[in-house]
């Protein structure tokens, strides 16, 4: 079938436009007015990135078109009169540079391609200068001197002839004219995609300085800032005693009607070499130079009154702009620029209210959201700057006038209002193609939903920083996802939090690159001091995280890493799927950063948490069966162990699609045999260990051959210890591996679950009567129906901790946890923090159970405690929080 739309363009721009609400087709334009396909009207304070002078479809200028008919346009290499006459105005428009060719081209890109050569040839020298925000077009010798390397290091341009210098540093300036033979500097008098920032007439004076004693080309980028954008023909004229040997224009040079660049140089820049070698097929057509020349005509009218009309128009748009960053600092904390050339920066989300205007904050997004918002709802085109994804650019046609900019900066207050107010549903309502008044609430209106902050950090009688960490995130359903968004769209009714809930799937589908959503400044250990930490969020769920092809797995981690790394983390916590994928941390193991899993403290209180509820709903330890699902795993081995601590009647279930599954959970078993071995010497008179003591035969002898096996000098084989054991039992063995889940569970007392499955698939019938069962995978293994179908039955949430002190992740709190609880893998990067290790914890799938111990008991030293905590004497029902008909949802989830 044959493709047809925006994706035969681009099908990665066309992404992005579709989901912003930007894919639209204009098919009509007059002034500073375009119109769509379904005849909307939008006010135009793009102007095509500044190319668009003069409004769209000027007809002079249109008209020098039609005066062309007859002639012919494409004659190289002949002349058309048009580029003859085109070359002479431009190079005397300012009479004072003394400018003596000029050298036409199709863009900008191509006028700057023809700068540099122009540079190195006329000095022999290689190196050209620019600015670190500067920006110069995306052809190969553009791309080398343009300052941002995203543009760059995809293509492997050569940037190694290329020096960048930050600007308004004049000893960097000096230091590299002192170091390096400088073939030119080239920079914009405006940073126009770098964040529309002026620079001051004392670095533009002193680069021309510094070039003019090293005998280096002083190149002067136009493109943007001139042809009357600034309200001159050329904007450097206004610095004094600053005369380029170089300068490239385009954009408006060509009307808003035809492609068109040009170099201009002095004498002293010209080489034969240049002249023989350089040329352009397009270049020198007669239709771009004849409108190109009406252009100049247009400007230079009625004693340049379009030119005095920048310079009286441009102080009311910048009064507007700073009277707007003055009202509302809490939404755009900065306004910059010059002339008809201005950005807003709007200031980042911390994540407080959601994590998902942080993500979109540090990923660059949320500047394209609002702009989708002025387009759609305000109907006014305005658009980022690419090299600053935190500023709104703001670029209109030169004829713009006051009552144009009293609508955007009316709309720009209503934008800012509903940020102001939280009123997230409103702004984003047309990326789900709604209005804000269509959208209705499910039980709480707007006003009602209060502001929730963190709680004021403890004070304790030392203020010591111990260290930071950085935990990664994602979310593990549909549910989590759509609490990463702003309250008001949760609060919506159907189906509109469905649509939000699809378009964020379809986004994150692409757009899922890990970003710092959130900032703990402080976090108290209750033996003193305190460990900062940001939380590091990816939007993809389990199921599409699994997924991801090896290679993309690995730049996932690469990427949640480097973000770790970014902001000065001590050492990285793997949430959720972020194990799995990693393989228990074992393929970032040498990531030049310590790395836990937190499976330990994640698995040893689980199985504390089941023991206690067992206590609490009267099981004894004799006859107390417990099955554990995902033994294989690294929690559930861990757990496992620890549970034979307690219980000697332990089923480890495994994977019934892996063929290997009976085989480690043999060896798990061995593991579990042999610690109770060592319990039972140090006297355990409870759980395995006192079984073993009863029921073995010749005890000592069976210590002492497993003693053999364990000593060896190789790997142990686990399997054996299990052989030795079990063949030595008077009766059936205390623990059995299975890989028939249902069997299993259906005459289990107790169960702790712990797959990778990525989604329920316990059924409710599958549980014994009066069942207990600690749920620890992420997202949970049993279907969300048992809470309805089984109220028997007392479920609750496994890696679940009461955290070191109240406190909040921002409102979605990681997964929608109550203040004073958390994860446990989280718990025990923080716990790790505080401890201020150097080495990583809790990798792979076979953890040392003593490492484990010990992490457990250093999370409870410093403050964090079971979420089942009280001691076993005072345990009941009401203590652990569950309901009367013991069915519970799970625990620290919002119901």
């Amino acid at each position: 079938m044959k493709k047809t739309g925006l994706c035969n363009l681009n099908p990665e721009r066309a992404f992005l436009l579709k989901h912003i609400q930007f894919d639209k087709t204009m098919v009509k334009a007059e002034g500073v007015y375009l119109y769509d396909e379904q005849d909307n009207q939008y006010l135009d304070f793009l102007a095509q990135y500044g190319a668009v002078p003069f409004g769209h479809d000027p007809q002079d200028l249109r008209q020098a078109i039609i005066d062309c008919a007859g002639e012919p346009s494409m004659v190289q290499p002949f002349y058309t009169r048009g580029a003859k006459d085109l070359a002479r105005e431009l190079v005397n428009l300012e009479p004072e540079f003394n400018f003596a060719y000029a050298v036409l081209s199709n863009s900008g890109a191509e006028s700057v391609e023809a700068a540099l050569k122009m540079a190195r040839a006329a000095t022999g020298r290689q190196i050209v200068v620019s600015l670190e925000l500067g920006f110069h077009g995306k052809t190969s010798g553009a791309l080398a001197v343009t300052g941002n390397p995203l543009y760059s290091e995809a293509f492997l341009i050569n940037t190694s002839q290329s020096i960048k210098v930050e600007p308004e540093n004049f000893a960097q300036l000096e230091e590299v004219f002192s170091q390096h033979e400088v073939a030119g500097f080239i920079f914009e008098t405006v940073l126009g995609e770098g964040g529309m920032q002026p620079l001051s007439d004392d670095y533009m004076q002193a680069i021309a300085a510094l070039c003019k004693q090293h005998g280096a080309m002083l190149i002067v980028d136009e493109i943007q800032t001139g042809m009357g954008r600034l309200g001159e023909f050329f904007s450097i004229k206004r610095v004094p005693n600053v005369k380029p040997d170089i300068l490239c224009l385009s954009k408006a040079l060509g009307g808003g009607l035809m492609p068109i660049g040009a170099t201009l140089c002095t004498q002293n820049a010209w080489t034969e070499e240049f002249g023989y070698y350089h040329s352009s097929t397009f270049a020198n057509n007669q239709l771009a130079s004849r409108v190109a020349l009406a252009t100049i005509e247009k400007l230079r009218a009625n004693d340049h009154a379009i030119l005095r009309h920048v310079d009286e128009i441009s102080p009311y748009l910048s009064e507007k702009l700073d009277a707007i960053v003055e009202k509302y600092p809490d939404v755009f904390s900065q306004h910059q620029g010059r002339g008809l050339m201005h950005s807003l920066r709007v200031k980042p989300f911390t994540g407080a209210e959601s994590y998902f205007l942080a993500h979109a904050s540090v990923q660059g997004y949320i500047v394209p959201l609002i702009c989708g918002f002025l387009v759609n709802v305000s109907k006014i085109i305005v658009a980022p700057l690419f090299n600053r994804p935190d500023l709104l650019r703001i670029e209109p046609s030169l004829i713009i006038e006051r009552k144009h900019i009293d609508q955007l900066a009316s709309a720009l207050e209503e934008c800012a209002s509903l940020i102001r107010c939280k009123q997230f549903s409103s702004l984003f309502s047309y990326l789900i193609a709604r209005q804000p008044e269509e959208l209705s609430y499910a039980s709480k209106k707007l006003s009602e939903i209060t502001l929730v902050t963190s709680p004021t950090a403890l004070t304790h009688p030392t203020q010591e920083k111990l260290g930071s960490f950085a935990f990664l995130i994602h979310p593990t359903s549909d549910e989590d996802l759509l609490n990463i968004m702003p309250r008001s769209i949760i609060a919506l009714a159907e189906p509109h939090k469905t649509e939000f809930q699809n378009w964020m799937q379809s986004w994150f589908s692409k757009r899922y690159e890990p970003a710092p959503v959130f900032h703990a400044a402080k976090i108290q250990s209750a033996l003193g001091g305190y460990v900062e930490g940001w939380l590091i969020a990816c939007p993809l769920p389990p199921e599409r995280m699994m997924r991801l092809s090896k290679k993309n797995r690995q730049r996932l981690l690469s990427q949640y890493i480097e973000c770790a790394k970014s902001v000065g983390a001590d050492i990285v916590g793997l949430g959720a799927f972020t194990s799995i994928i990693s393989r228990g941390g074992m393929d970032i193991v040498d990531a030049g950063i310590p790395i836990t899993t937190g499976n330990s403290f994640t698995a040893i209180a689980s199985a504390e948490s089941l023991h206690k509820a067992l206590l609490a709903t009267g099981q004894r330890h004799v006859d107390t069966s417990v099955a554990v699902i995902g033994a294989a795993g690294s929690v559930g081995r861990l757990s496992a162990i620890h549970l034979s601590e307690y219980y000697a009647m332990l089923t480890l279930v495994g994977n019934s699609n892996n063929t290997q599954a009976l085989d480690a959970l043999a060896a798990i078993a061995g593991e579990i045999y042999a610690q109770a071995l060592l319990q039972m010497q140090r006297g355990s008179t409870i759980g395995l260990a006192q079984y073993l003591r009863t029921h073995l035969n010749s005890p000592l002898t069976v210590v002492s051959t497993c003693n053999q096996v364990l000593l060896r000098d190789r790997e142990t084989d686990y399997r054996e210890i299990k052989d030795i054991v079990e063949a030595c039992l008077a009766g059936e063995p205390p623990i059995t591996i299975s890989v028939q889940i249902e069997e299993v569970i259906r005459t289990a007392h107790g169960v702790l679950s712990a797959t990778s499955q990525g989604k329920g698939f316990i059924e409710p019938a599958w549980l014994k009567e009066m069942a207990v069962v600690c749920d620890a995978a992420r997202p949970p293994d049993l279907k969300s129906s048992v809470r309805k179908d089984r109220p028997d039955v007392l479920v609750f949430e496994g890696g679940v901790v009461k955290f070191v002190e109240p406190y909040l992740f921002g409102r979605a709190n990681i997964l929608g946890f109550d203040q004073t609880l958390n994860l446990a893998c989280l718990s025990e990067t923080v716990t790790l923090a505080m401890s201020g290790v150097k080495q990583s914890y809790s990798l792979g799938n076979r953890i040392s159970y003593e490492q484990a111990l010990r992490v457990y008991r250093l999370a409870l030293s410093h403050g964090f405690a079971d979420c089942i905590a009280t001691t076993e004497s005072e345990l009941d029902l009401e203590a652990m929080g569950f309901t009367e008909t013991r069915s519970k949802n799970m625990v620290g989830l919002n119901p």
